[in-house]
């Protein structure tokens, strides 16, 4: 779950699909989730963070929404960023802010809506 500090909160959409996720990727062998997130993200968005940044929120386990007869087993941090622009790279063709006004407008994957999302909305919720 990535906010900037207007608390807007980023999403991805991969080449061919219509929906948004979260960035992120698999983990490669012997890596743990959060060494996969920092080089997923620097691999997807071109971002260099450290770990030090990054909050642990839990996992989730949902059906993928591009890949038939396939579960998604999350582990899902927060990272908050500076206002500055992202742009995508590698299998991602659009960045899209989702704003408290804009979300119920976007198609989202499982994960984001099961997880991220109600989390996203609760922090709305306390500001």
């Amino acid at each position: 779950m990535i906010t900037n500090t207007s608390g807007a909160l980023l999403t991805v959409r991969k080449k061919g699909s219509i929906y948004y996720m979260m960035a992120g990727g698999k983990i490669e062998k012997e890596e743990t989730p959060l060494e996969a997130l920092i080089r997923e993200l620097h691999e997807e968005l071109g971002l260099v963070i450290a770990p030090s940044t990054v909050t642990y929120l839990g996992i989730h386990q949902t059906q993928a929404v591009n890949e038939a007869n396939t579960w998604v087993h999350a582990t899902i941090f927060h990272l908050i960023l500076p206002e500055t622009p992202i742009v995508p790279h590698a299998e991602l063709e659009e960045v899209k802010w989702l704003t408290y006004e804009n979300y119920q407008q976007v198609p989202l994957a499982h994960l984001l809506e099961e997880f991220t999302l109600p989390l996203w909305l609760k922090n709305k919720k306390s500001q």
